[in-house]
Parts: C-alpha cells; structure tokens; sequence
C-alpha cells in the first residue's frame, strides 16, 4: 500500500521545478559570513561526512518520529536540544523546535492523520533551514536551494513510511553523493582557466585557475619581493598569508585551485598589497556585517 502519496508527489515535482530553476539561472549559493574550510578538509567536509555521516544523523533528527522503534523515537527527541547546546542557541529554532514537538505529543495523543501531515511538513521546513550556514542572512537568493532541501525532506519522509529508515538513509547519502560528485567535476572540468591579470604602480598579480584533480601539491614560495603559489586554493593561501584575513574577507571560489605570481614594488607591503589585488579581481571580497 502506497501510503501518503502526496508526499511523493509534490516532493518529486517541487524537486524538478527547483532544480531545473536552478540549472536554468546558473544559480549558486551566497557567500556566507563562515570560517571557510582549507584543501585539507575538503574530502572530510564534502564526500566522508555527508555520504557516511549526515544521513544516520538528519534522518532520525528530522524523521525519527515516523519509525516505529521507539529508541529512534527518543532519538528523535533528545539530538536538536543536544545540538543547540553544542552549535550554539538560535531563538528561531527553538521555536521551530517547540512547533515540532508541541504537535508530535499531540498526534501521539489524539493520532490525527492531518497532525502527522503538518508535523511532517514542518521537520521538512527544518529540515531545510538546518542545511544553511550557521548565522547565514535569509535572502531571496537562498530560497531555491531552502526548496532543495524541504523537497527531499518531504520525498524521504515518504521512503520512511512506505519502506524503511534504512532506505532513507540509503538514498540520503546517495544524493549527498551525487552532489558531491557534480562539486567535484565543476572544480576538476567546469572552471574556466582564461588568466586573470591585476597591474598598478604599486604591485602586478598574474593568476590562473587549476583543475582541482591536477595534483594534491601545492606550492607558497615567498621570495623577497615576489610570491609564487602553484596548485593552491586562496583559503591555504591566506592561511599562509595571514589567517586574520579571513576575519574580514571571504573567498569567492572556495576550494578552486590557482597558479599565482604576485610582484610587489615595496617588499614590506608585500601582503596589503597581494589582499588589494585579490579585491581587485574579486578573489576576495569583504564580508557585509
């Protein structure tokens, strides 16, 4: 019996005219005012935990409720006060949390279909929010991705009830996979490799983008008044640089790799002036508080 069939309905439409929107405008996500991650994280923060890790964890914090093991179900109720406590408190989902929890006692009192209906689209409305950056300003421009994510809040929800937890965590991992994979042939196939060039009387900044799978080494050779960087992306680059920089700025093309050469007319400003010629050509722009 295919119970709930609405769930795969609209999650698989939704899905389609989210993604083809998407595809369509060449839409990526904004730029957010985070910690950006470095090379040496890339394959732990893109493919292990997402594939491996996320799914047993979102599942049954956003489904627990829809098994029918009552551990998965304590679960459920016991890992987003924990995680408010470890990532930090966000007023807006603790009473989206309040929400959730106020209608699931009520449905397991008065079991009304129509309660379980709205629980589930409300864990898909957290489930979504869950997936933008910590601290991440709510735009326009975050909405398709927000629908990315509530679509397949509402299509796993559907393999939860109609055949098992395992299933969703299955199929959880696999479309993190696939993401992840796409992300990776964008860096490796899709980045365009046209050089860029900054000069001014002060500094000139030379610069070309690498397919990411070229090789796993990198290069930052500071040599007087000349720095050479080969095979590296601007989030080591600055960490090498000067780390502070990232306080204030952010990297436009995280974990793009490049081929550098920046000369500076005054040795001592070697850095202001290798950061101003980034800002020049957008590599970095300033974060907006």
């Amino acid at each position: 019996m295919n119970k709930k069939k609405w769930l795969l309905i609209s999650g698989s439409v939704l899905l389609s005219l989210v993604l083809f929107f998407i595809v369509f405008f060449q839409l990526t996500p904004p730029l957010t005012d985070i910690e950006q991650s470095s090379f040496k994280s890339f394959y732990l923060s893109s493919f292990i935990f997402p594939v491996l890790v996320a799914p047993l964890i979102e599942e049954i914090r956003f489904r627990g409720f829809l098994t029918k093991s009552k551990i998965l179900q304590g679960i459920f109720l016991l890992l987003t006060p924990i995680s408010l406590f470890v990532a930090g408190w966000d007023t807006i989902i603790f009473i989206l949390v309040l929400v959730i929890y106020s209608i699931y006692a009520l449905y397991k009192v008065y079991k009304f279909d129509a309660l379980l209906d709205i629980l589930i689209i409300v864990s898909s409305l957290f489930f979504s929010l869950h997936h933008l950056p910590f601290n991440a300003n709510i735009t326009w421009s975050w909405i398709p991705f927000l629908g990315v994510s509530f679509s397949l809040g509402l299509l796993f929800s559907w393999v939860i009830i109609n055949k098992s937890i395992i299933w969703a965590f299955i199929l959880h991992g696999g479309w993190n996979l696939v993401v992840s994979l796409l992300f990776l042939g964008h860096l490796h196939f899709g980045i365009s490799e046209e050089p860029g060039e900054v000069i001014s009387d002060e500094y000139h900044l030379e610069w070309k983008r690498i397919p990411f799978l070229n090789s796993n080494s990198g290069q930052y050779k500071p040599n007087g008044n000349v720095l050479t960087i080969t095979n590296m992306n601007l989030q080591d680059v600055i960490g090498y640089a000067g780390p502070e920089i990232l306080d204030s700025m952010l990297v436009t093309e995280p974990f793009v790799k490049y081929d550098i050469t920046f000369q500076s007319e005054n040795e001592a400003e070697l850095k202001a002036n290798f950061v101003k010629a980034l800002e020049i050509d957008s590599l970095l722009i300033k974060k907006v508080k």
